[in-house]
């Protein structure tokens, strides 16, 4: 098999596990989609590695990815439909470069937000309150994707934000107000939603 080939199969693959994986962490299908997530990064690395070399291979060098963006823009400034002619003939490479972008951000996002001090409150919580471990049990595995607004400095600040989990009894929403006071954050309100049942508990 060829390195073309191989490019090609390994960044849809990689494309393909990024789109379910996006959409079983939202559905709480866990920790399969993180797993996914894990997966898709490889395959697109790989398949990244293969065009490289598939393209060093046909021309004899590297692709030089700053000429290529003064060609598209300077095509685009004589005809502003040019950059859509040139992503169609190149789609492969065009969801390839959106794929990688929306890793970095999600990776991005992980490591800032979704490690913040409001999750880590919100997920102690959920952990240490005994009321929602009788309806959960055990919390095994949280979503990769956090959605999370925020405003605060050292002693003041509030912040919403939602996050799903699968525990030993289903998989569970949460949405969730905080403050935080004298440089402590404090759930203010809690739901949790039953994926499973669709039941609403709401703690204050």
């Amino acid at each position: 098999m060829n390195t073309k080939t191989l490019f090609r199969i390994f960044l849809t693959t990689g494309f393909i596990l990024w789109v379910l994986s996006w959409i079983g962490d939202s559905k709480g299908i866990l920790p399969a989609s993180t797993f996914g997530m894990i997966l898709s990064v490889i395959s697109t690395g790989m398949g990244i590695y293969f065009w490289l070399k598939s393209y060093k291979e046909k021309r004899g060098f590297y692709p030089n990815f700053f000429k290529i963006y003064r060609h598209l823009i300077n095509e685009m400034k004589k005809n502003p439909f040019n950059g859509f002619f040139i992503m169609v003939r190149h789609l492969l490479k065009f969801y390839t470069l959106i794929l990688v972008f929306s890793m970095v951000l999600v990776f991005i996002g992980f490591i800032t937000i979704g490690q913040s001090e409001p999750v880590k409150t919100v997920q102690n919580y959920c952990e240490n309150n005994a009321e929602i471990n009788d309806i959960t049990g055990k919390i095994n595995h949280y979503g990769i994707l956090r959605n999370v607004s925020s405003q605060w400095n050292s002693e003041t600040g509030s912040s919403e934000l939602s996050l799903v989990f699968v525990s030993e009894n289903g998989v569970f929403n949460v949405y969730s107000k905080l403050e935080k006071e004298n440089g402590e954050w404090k759930v203010n309100e809690l739901e949790l939603k039953d994926k499973n049942t669709g039941a609403n508990t709401v703690y204050n």
